[in-house]
């Protein structure tokens, strides 16, 4: 008896701290959501719960949403906020909803998972502001019978003193701001409940200021498009909100986390000066973000590119963190990953908006070049066809390579312009190589991911043909396997309407990605592109040759013909053919060259066995 009296006594005084700290809390919020997200923080903190959530009453859809939670989940969100479920009925009942054992529950409101779960009682409490019930307070704890009298009155005072707060709170927010809802739009974010890049920006000098160093993060999430396309706005909201709760378990008790896009946060951690525990809180907010997000029966996958500075010692003008921060976490691109401020960033960051600008120029500026590098048989050793490769010669750095640009063009939204010319260029070389002399050639164009997506692109090919004159079998589209995966049906339909107009496509650098006969034999494909990295390894790797040898097989199975990228020495180009490649391309015969060289080669007669020989005769020399 004496024990459960200590037991009792301690849980009373366990929910008396907690109380007490939510009042203090109280008394020093400015909004609302900071009320919540602190109440549910000490509510764990205080060591009665392993989990506690708040949700409010949206008026638009009569259900609730979560603001804030803290501690191990319970559950997935859309269960805690069903229809019938334990925070509908605190809120529709308007009253303590307490269980002492959930055992006694037997498999409704979810029972049975919450004790799968090592959840063995659980408390709602109904949060009340103008006599109406605005919010829920749901609290979870891994012990029974927990809930005596003196711990039921003290968490109907704490839920008391939160209704009464928020009226106080809102009060003066709408002295300060004339109405609570301008306020909430102008500082915060509404689809998380975040502060917004505006407070962020408001709070960061007082922030800096108050503990004289601190750290920020701007984390930009990837794939966020993606998951919208498949699952759907509100999906999406879902998705943020919970993003948003992971993270803000990171910042501690004086940080401060802001939502300032749909798919980028801001996180400032004060006193956080070490760069290899920067580096550390950084690596756990992407693992936090990689963690897949329920969405009905599926998940959500996301990744994260975080970039991160430190005040004073990288920036000491607060106003320009997030610039820096931003442009630590652009560096990383559409990889995941971390990056932590550094000038040469900067430097990098304004090159890349020269080249930017000077981009947008080139096209009207006619600095864009095709070259031309040539695909040949490897039966009779003859060109059959060329590849378009484009080129940029830079008024000043001279000719670049189309690494370096052709990413920013893609990013720049320029590819289709660009590709549109490309397509309308390399067609009518077919057709003045013809008029001088040469054999009509296959002409293989490359498409980029931004192209392919446009719903235009085969009145794009149809009107370059048309141009050129030339006719549909003469031209090949190479697609990369990563484009054609996504998407499935919307892509198979497209390269079906490419095919109706008689053109050739291809799949190019395969091998790269996921390359299997599941999906490979739905696309309506005519050859494959063995990638250089296999070609190149293929000598002294087994692995990779037992890669080629399937390539090739599987090709063959599907009746495909099979080109080899980047072959560069006589031994490669014996063993593609003993294992029966139909084609290759590469520095053995010749590197990309402007128009007149192909012109060049063929008027030679240049054919793969006359290029071998004279190899041969170097060798031998």
């Amino acid at each position: 008896m004496k024990r459960k009296q200590v037991a009792s006594l301690d849980r009373a005084n366990r929910v008396l701290t907690m109380l007490s700290r939510i009042n203090r809390s109280i008394i020093r919020a400015e909004s609302p959501d900071s009320v919540y997200r602190d109440a549910c923080r000490i509510a764990v903190e205080c060591g009665m719960f392993r989990f506690a959530w708040i949700g409010l009453h949206d008026p638009a859809t009569d259900r609730l949403r979560m603001i804030s939670a803290f501690g191990d989940p319970c559950g997935p969100e859309d269960v805690l906020v069903a229809e019938g479920g334990f925070a509908d009925l605190v809120r529709s009942s308007r009253k303590p909803c307490i269980y002492n054992d959930l055992m006694t529950l037997g498999d409704r409101m979810g029972a049975i998972e919450l004790v799968h779960r090592g959840f063995h009682a659980m408390a709602g409490l109904p949060l009340v502001e103008d006599s109406e019930v605005v919010g829920v307070f749901l609290l979870y704890t891994d012990q029974t019978e927990c809930f005596d009298e003196t711990v039921e009155d003290l968490m109907q005072e704490v839920a008391d003193d939160i209704g009464f707060s928020l009226g106080h709170i809102l009060n003066h927010q709408q002295r300060l701001a004339a109405e609570s809802k301008l306020y909430y739009m102008a500082f915060y974010d509404a689809q998380t409940g975040m502060p917004n890049r505006l407070l962020l920006e408001n709070r960061l000098p007082a922030l800096a200021e108050r503990h004289g160093a601190l750290a920020m993060f701007d984390i930009r999430l990837l794939r966020v498009d993606r998951a919208t396309e498949v699952f759907g706005r509100s999906a999406l909201e879902q998705v943020l909100r919970t993003t948003a709760y992971r993270l803000d378990a990171s910042r501690g008790e004086e940080g401060f986390l802001a939502s300032i896009a749909t798919d980028e946060f801001v996180l400032v951690v004060p006193a956080l000066t070490d760069p290899q525990a920067i580096e550390r809180l950084a690596g756990e907010l992407i693992t936090k973000i990689e963690e897949p997000v329920p969405i009905g029966d599926s998940e959500v996958f996301l990744h994260a590119s975080v970039g991160a500075v430190h005040y004073p010692e990288q920036e000491s003008d607060p106003t320009q963190l997030l610039r820096r921060a931003r442009v630590s976490a652009d560096r990383q691109g559409a990889d995941s990953g971390f990056r932590l401020y550094g000038k040469a960033l900067d430097e990098g960051a304004e090159q890349r908006l020269r080249l930017e600008a000077e981009l947008h120029r080139a096209l009207e500026r006619n600095e864009f070049l095709l070259f031309y590098q040539p695909q040949l048989s490897l039966r009779n050793g003859e060109v059959l066809g060329v590849e378009a490769l484009l080129q940029w010669k830079h008024p000043e750095r001279g000719m670049l390579s189309p690494g370096s640009f052709i990413p920013l063009l893609e990013e720049c939204g320029l590819m289709p312009q660009v590709g549109a010319w490309v397509l309308d260029t390399a067609c009518k070389q077919v057709l003045q190589w013809q008029e001088a002399g040469l054999p009509r050639l296959r002409m293989a164009v490359n498409v980029s991911a931004l192209q392919f997506r446009m719903s235009n692109l085969t009145a794009v090919v149809r009107q370059a043909l048309a141009g050129a004159r030339l006719p549909a079998e003469w031209l090949e589209l190479e697609l990369t396997e990563s484009l054609i995966l996504e998407n499935a049906e919307t892509t198979i339909r497209a390269m079906h309407e490419l095919k109706a107009l008689g053109i050739a496509l291809s799949l190019d650098d395969f091998g790269t990605g996921y390359s299997s006969l599941s999906y490979l034999r739905r696309y309506p494909l005519d050859r494959l592109k063995i990638d250089r990295s296999f070609i190149n390894e293929m000598m002294s790797y087994p692995s990779s040759a037992a890669l080629v040898r399937s390539i090739l097989a599987m090709a063959k199975s599907l009746e495909l013909i099979t080109i080899a990228e980047g072959v560069e020495t006589m031994p490669q180009m014996e063993y593609l053919r003993t294992l029966g490649c139909e084609e290759m391309q590469g520095y053995l015969f010749s590197r990309p060259v402007p128009p007149e060289g192909i012109v060049s080669l063929m008027q030679r007669g240049e054919t793969l066995q006359v290029r071998a020989a004279e190899m041969q005769d170097v060798e031998q020399r």
